[in-house]
């Protein structure tokens, strides 16, 4: 690069800039092309020079993310030399500069959390909440190096962070981003225990981190905690650790596991699991939208039936038989009951609820994962229970209204072990995965 245009960037001279640019108009282009070089940007943010940086990333906005021979973007470059209003500006100009990962995959928000400056951090999570997703090569997030580095602050900081964001998929991300394992395998608990950090190790407790969570060497963080550590240990055993000491059986296990043959409720299971990932949105929605319209249907059913219902009591059963077909109107009969013989009614009670039960299913296995999911299928059972109630109020004979009743709570008791179970087996899928 022109030492002329060195010199201009290390004064801030955006008169001189312009006169260079006057002489060379593909200057700046010029300097673009070598892939890794201090650029006047680069300059003007070790510096400081805030409106000349501005006006460089104006003119070349790709000069923002470029990296120098050492691996630093401009921003890294401002961090390092201690020029917050440069680091702000950058921030105001486009915030996920804070993820241009440089040397070893190390981003701005790793640099803050490795020196600790918690005014930036926040300004940062504030900005890019998804930054604090960014792994070095190590495969190191910001927990990880603030932990490493004492920043108890820091950590605070960002767990908070996780804690309190709601973009889409933030649930997952919280649980993912606390339990992630490094290059070794260790989590930001495991290394918290190794230091004895005992005010690390319960924030990540507090923040729900896997107390039981292996390294590549099978290792808990009980495990990896010095004997010493005596508060260390006090609390992880609080939060419900365990120690592995034999690790070659559980390889054993693992690898058992996979050579064994499928049994049919992991069949099912992984089975329902295929069809949910592979369902297209479009088709899951318009599903959903048929099976929503069939159990409104036959619940429509139960409140209005064929033949329909009294509309008057008869209790002494001394009134003529004006219907045949009825199955004798001469019968006890109370208002708000089902009119059409019990034959029928036995027959039409069972389609039916066959018919909206095998719909709810449908539903249920149709709704994607999370946690208003399951809410969504508990609300189906209280559902089907209204269903049952419906059929119970409007039953004439009392061996029928418990017939509905025991079939009904027979489904529920079904419907209910079949979600546990299902949440079961595919939390313990996803994790074997």
């Amino acid at each position: 690069m022109d030492e002329r245009f060195k010199s201009a960037a290390q004064m801030g001279d955006m008169n001189m800039t312009y006169t260079l640019i006057q002489e060379d108009p593909y200057l700046l282009d010029r300097i673009d092309c070598i892939p890794f070089i201090d650029t006047p940007l680069h300059i003007a943010a070790s510096f400081g020079h805030v409106q000349f940086a501005t006006e460089i990333m104006r003119l070349k906005p790709s000069f923002a993310r470029k990296l120098n021979q050492q691996g630093f973007s401009p921003m890294h470059l401002a961090l390092q030399n201690g020029q917050t209003m440069m680091v702000l500006r950058f921030l105001d100009y486009q915030k996920d500069l804070v993820r241009v990962q440089g040397r070893e995959g190390k981003t701005p928000l790793h640099h803050v959390a490795e020196e600790g400056d918690v005014d930036l951090l926040i300004k940062f999570l504030s900005a890019c909440p998804l930054s604090i997703q960014d792994v070095t090569i190590r495969s190191e997030t910001a927990l990880h190096i603030a932990v490493k580095n004492y920043q108890i602050d820091v950590l605070d900081f960002l767990l908070g962070g996780l804690r309190r964001s709601f973009h889409k998929g933030s649930n997952i991300q919280e649980k993912k981003i606390i339990n992630w394992k490094d290059e070794e395998g260790n989590t930001a608990l495991h290394i918290a225990a190794a230091t004895n950090q005992p005010h690390a190790v319960r924030l990540l407790i507090n923040s729900r981190a896997d107390v039981n969570a292996k390294n590549l060497e099978d290792l808990t963080a009980l495990d990896i905690s010095t004997p010493d550590n005596k508060e260390v240990t006090t609390s992880l055993l609080s939060a419900g650790a365990k120690r592995f000491e034999s690790p070659p059986q559980v390889s054993k296990s693992k690898n058992d596991h996979l050579r064994s043959k499928m049994s049919l409720k992991e069949r099912v299971v992984i089975s329902i699991i295929r069809f949910k990932n592979n369902t297209k949105d479009e088709t899951r929605n318009v599903l959903l939208v048929v099976a929503a319209l069939i159990a409104t249907a036959t619940y429509q059913a139960a409140l209005s039936p064929p033949g329909g219902l009294w509309q008057d009591n008869n209790s002494n059963g001394n009134a003529l038989n004006t219907d045949g077909d009825n199955g004798g109107s001469s019968e006890l009969h109370r208002a708000g009951t089902i009119i059409v013989g019990n034959g029928y009614l036995c027959f039409f009670y069972i389609v039916n609820s066959v018919s909206l039960f095998l719909t709810i299913s449908v539903i249920f296995f149709l709704l994607p994962s999370g946690r208003m999911s399951q809410l969504l299928s508990l609300l189906l059972c209280f559902f089907s229970f209204c269903y049952t109630s419906s059929w119970m109020a409007i039953s004439p004979r009392s061996m029928l209204s418990c017939f509905c009743l025991m079939l009904s709570l027979l489904y529920s008791i079904a419907f209910l072990w079949t979600l546990l179970l299902h949440n079961l087996e595919v939390h313990q899928l996803t994790k074997k995965s």
